[in-house]
């Protein structure tokens, strides 16, 4: 029998090693079951760690951790730096970083341009202006989804036809 402390659960005292066992803690524990020689039951050692083991390891399948790793050589020192300045750690560094984005651009409106001709482009231009005495080329563009380019090229059109006029 040999002196033994588990770290971690507070257990410390004689142990003496008893059955080979299937679990990861068990096999970290060198494969044996430890069996208290302290008067308790032979098995409340165990079964504390392994129930501490299974809720560890419940908890884990309930949680699902998602763990992706990353090469971040060229940015270890604005990670240090970041680090240094919120007295955190890089992990939290990191994740306040992802935390931020996301209510950044959470806020922000992806707007998909349409893939339309510069006739329908004109034809949709001139029945939005219609009824409206003072309108902006991105305004134009975000209403109706074409892209800015395509929206001058048309005003640029309908200015030289007579029907908008640029402001002066």
């Amino acid at each position: 029998m040999g002196q033994g402390i588990y770290k971690g659960c507070g257990v410390a005292g004689k142990f003496s090693p008893v059955l080979p066992l299937k679990t990861p803690f068990d096999q970290h524990m060198g494969g044996k079951v430890l069996k208290s020689t302290r008067g308790d039951k032979p098995s409340s050692i165990y079964t504390n760690l392994y129930n501490l083991y299974n809720s560890e390891r419940m908890a884990i399948t309930k949680a699902q951790r998602l763990i992706y790793p990353i090469d971040l050589t060229d940015n270890a020192d604005d990670l240090n730096m970041i680090a240094e300045k919120l007295r955190t750690s890089k992990a939290e560094a990191i994740r306040g970083a992802i935390k931020h984005y996301a209510e950044y651009l959470g806020g922000l409106e992806v707007v998909t341009y349409r893939d339309i001709s510069k006739g329908q482009a004109r034809r949709e231009i001139q029945k939005y202006l219609k009824g409206k005495s003072r309108v902006s080329a991105d305004e134009i563009s975000d209403a109706l989804r074409i892209d800015i380019g395509l929206v001058n090229k048309a005003l640029l059109e309908l200015w030289g036809e007579g029907w908008v006029e640029p402001e002066r």
